[in-house]
């Protein structure tokens, strides 16, 4: 009964702030997303019923906030591409919710609940370890600074969520004091060599498990733990390299 009325409550909040906030098409939107049962009642059900607090303590922080609302303008903007609702998350995530403990304490208990679906896969896993070239053997063969200049994951079928595409995209290949590697990479979200939102900045630990193949795990990560393999297949000099890259995360 708890968790029900936790839903109730939610729709007639859904239905005040979606008179003020919300454009028509988005309030038809919400209304369709209310006729399902996922994921709106599911999730919302499954979130009353076991991250109340976190709940709470992310509606009383602002950059939560933002984020959850950032997060259902991409659920309602694309609620007939389905496909897109990932990448359009991420910037919110990786803006608004970047490094906020309650926006992470809410994220991780709806994993470990099974509150958030999966998404849907954005586009197959090109090339293997057995792909990547033998003359990079180190760290060191790599290091200072890359630019992405172009690659194949551009907002089209089958690779929907266009991360290849955003605007100035720099790696940065260091060696800390520690002794770790890690790539400091910055970009924006947008298009076209045309930034949407602020320069993003995220850091990744990377190693070279085999020749060619630098494995990055991302420390700052809002869905922990995103994980992504870039396979170096050409460097036919040693400032030009073509690379194939794929990613994981709990719920991608």
């Amino acid at each position: 009964m708890i968790n029900k009325k936790f839903a109730l409550g939610y729709v007639v909040l859904s239905a005040v702030l979606a008179r003020y906030f919300l454009t028509t098409d988005q309030i038809i939107s919400q209304i369709r997303y209310m006729g399902s049962w996922e994921p709106f009642w599911y999730s919302n059900i499954c979130i009353g019923g076991n991250c109340k607090i976190p709940s709470l303590n992310c509606a009383t922080n602002m950059n939560c906030a933002k984020t959850i609302g950032c997060v259902q303008t991409c659920l309602l903007d694309n609620i007939d591409r389905q496909d897109k609702i990932a990448a359009c998350a991420y910037l919110c995530e990786m803006t608004y919710g970047y490094e906020n403990k309650q926006f992470k304490e809410l994220i991780d208990c709806m994993l470990q609940n099974k509150c958030l679906l999966q998404y849907p896969e954005d586009g197959p896993c090109k090339g293997s370890n057995a792909d990547a070239i033998t003359s990079v053997t180190s760290m060191e063969d790599i290091e200072g600074d890359w630019w992405v200049l172009r690659g194949i994951n551009c907002g089209e079928a089958p690779y929907p969520g266009g991360y290849d595409w955003y605007p100035c995209q720099h790696e940065r290949f260091i060696k800390s004091a520690s002794g770790q590697w890690i790539n400091n990479v910055t970009y924006c979200g947008g298009k076209k060599d045309e930034c949407t939102t602020d320069i993003i900045v995220t850091i990744a630990n990377v190693s070279m498990p085999a020749p060619g193949v630098v494995n990055h795990v991302y420390t700052d990560a809002p869905l922990d733990p995103q994980e992504e393999d870039w396979r170096l297949v050409s460097m036919p000099h040693p400032d030009y390299a073509l690379m194939l890259w794929c990613g994981r995360l709990p719920v991608l």
